[in-house]
């Protein structure tokens, strides 16, 4: 059998690499069962990532792994990335980045993320994978201040909205809601998990992630890691930062 991971020929009934040590009966590195799935049975909208000196590239499957060696795009001539290195994976109507707990880590915009967590991606976003900077694109997205959806209003008025999926709030420009302005938001603060329904139902959910100045519904505190409901024109606080939550219904025809 051929190791995966260092290529080297085992022969008779090994069953660790006599190599490197890798467990034989493994799948391949970032191999999922849902692999597969076309990005677009999960996305409403088209997403590209441009690589360094090959221009862009549209993503296919709702799993994408970028690696040196392993995984759907390969990078060999960057040696600062890692064998299998990152995944972008489509999930809930979003499109998320993880860092596979490589070597030199990843960064979203500059800002270093914890290995083996998901951050939503925005169109515009760059993700660093050792010394290549990848630059995430959508088409046929709506803009943030158009179309039916829910929106967070700022007390300026400012509107941020939700997309589907997990919507990180914080104090990083690595959170889908950066809130710089407050030195009592944490850098990684709450999280507004979004869900709609095929019907176009809403369902909003707030998920504070045991920041030091808590998380508030209607100035009631919100327990830590607990998943609580959040409807429309409920006001939403992060330690001193609040909003209000629009729900822009769609046009009829």
């Amino acid at each position: 059998m051929t190791c995966p991971i260092c290529s080297v020929e085992n022969t008779g009934g090994e069953e660790w690499c006599r190599d490197c040590g890798w467990l034989l009966a493994q799948p391949a590195p970032g191999a999922t069962e849902d692999a597969g799935i076309p990005i677009d049975q999960v996305l409403d909208f088209r997403a590209f990532i441009v690589l360094p000196e090959r221009g862009r590239l549209g993503l296919k499957k709702s799993r994408t792994v970028i690696g040196r060696e392993f995984g759907d795009i390969l990078l060999p001539e960057d040696l600062n990335i890692s064998r299998i290195h990152l995944a972008l994976v489509a999930e809930g109507g979003g499109l998320y980045v993880e860092d596979l707990r490589s070597s030199n880590g990843s960064l979203l915009n500059g800002v270093k993320i914890p290995p083996g967590r998901r951050y939503l991606l925005s169109d515009g976003d760059v993700v660093t994978a050792g010394d290549s900077a990848l630059k995430i694109e959508f088409k046929g997205i709506a803009k943030d201040d158009e179309g039916a959806g829910l929106y967070l209003v700022g007390e300026d008025g400012n509107k941020i909205r939700l997309r589907p999926g997990d919507n990180t709030v914080g104090r990083l420009p690595l959170n889908s809601v950066t809130i710089e302005e407050s030195p009592f938001v944490a850098r990684e603060h709450a999280v507004l998990s979004l869900e709609q329904t095929p019907s176009g139902m809403h369902f909003l959910y707030l998920t504070d992630l045991g920041s030091s100045n808590e998380s508030f519904i209607n100035q009631k505190p919100v327990p830590a890691h607990t998943r609580i409901r959040v409807h429309p024109n409920d006001e939403v606080s992060f330690a001193d930062v609040t909003f209000r939550v629009q729900e822009i219904e769609p046009e009829e025809d």
